[in-house]
C-alpha cells in the first residue's frame, strides 16, 4: 500500500497530465482546493469517497492512486500482460486498443496498437502534447486541423494534438496502427 506522500504524488502527476489548475480539480470534483492540495503535498490521506471523486474529476481509475505499483525506471509489458482499452467511436461503436506500454505514475508516453474496421470513425479532443502514428497495414485517413491524410502500409504521421484530430478506416480491408502519444493531458490515442 503506498503512504499517503505517495498518494498525494500520484494524484499531483494525474493532475499534471490532464493539464489541469487545482482549482479545475476542485470544481469537478466538489471539493475543495485546499483539501486537494493537502492531500497532494501528502499531508492527508483521503477517505475512499474523496479518492473516488478525485479520480472521477481527473478520468483516472481510483485504484490508480492506491495499487503497488512499480518504482522501477525500466517496466516490461510481456504480450500476455497487455491491458485492453474500450473506447467509443464517433458512430459510438466501442473499439478495442490494446496498450503497449505499462501505466506507470512517472510516464507521459503511451504506445497502443488498435486494430480497427472499415468505417470505423474516431474523434481525440484536443490535448496538450503530440502523437506519432504507424499504419502497419490497411488505409487510414487522419484529419488535423482541417488537414486530411491518407496512410497506407509503412507510412507514419506525426503531428501535435493541439486541435485533436479524426481518424477514419478506409478502404475495405481491416487497419492496424501502432501509435505513440506524449502528453500531460488524456493518455491514449
Amino acid at each position: 500500500m503506498p503512504t499517503k506522500e505517495e498518494v498525494g504524488q500520484r494524484v499531483r502527476l494525474a493532475r499534471f497530465r490532464h493539464d489541469l489548475t487545482l482549482k479545475e480539480v476542485a470544481t469537478r470534483s466538489g471539493m475543495s482546493a485546499t483539501h486537494i492540495s493537502e492531500i497532494e503535498r501528502g499531508k492527508t490521506s483521503p477517505t475512499i469517497g474523496a479518492l473516488q471523486r478525485i479520480a472521477a474529476a481527473l478520468e483516472e481509475r481510483p485504484a490508480h492512486f492506491v495499487e503497488e505499483q512499480s518504482s522501477s525506471l525500466a517496466v516490461v509489458v510481456r504480450r500476455k500482460d497487455r491491458a485492453t482499452e474500450y473506447k467509443c467511436d464517433a458512430t459510438k461503436r466501442p473499439m478495442s486498443m490494446e496498450r503497449l506500454t505499462a501505466d506507470v505514475p512517472w510516464g507521459t508516453l503511451t504506445a497502443a496498437r488498435k486494430v480497427t474496421n472499415p468505417g470505423d470513425v474516431f474523434e481525440r479532443p484536443p490535448a496538450l502534447g503530440e502523437a506519432v502514428l504507424y499504419c502497419v497495414r490497411g488505409m487510414v485517413r487522419y484529419t488535423v486541423a482541417d488537414e486530411s491524410y491518407v496512410l497506407r502500409d509503412g507510412d507514419t504521421i506525426q503531428f501535435t494534438l493541439e486541435d485533436g484530430y479524426t481518424s477514419e478506416t478506409i478502404g475495405d480491408d481491416k487497419c492496424e496502427v501502432i501509435g505513440f502519444v506524449a502528453c500531460p493531458g488524456r493518455r491514449g490515442w
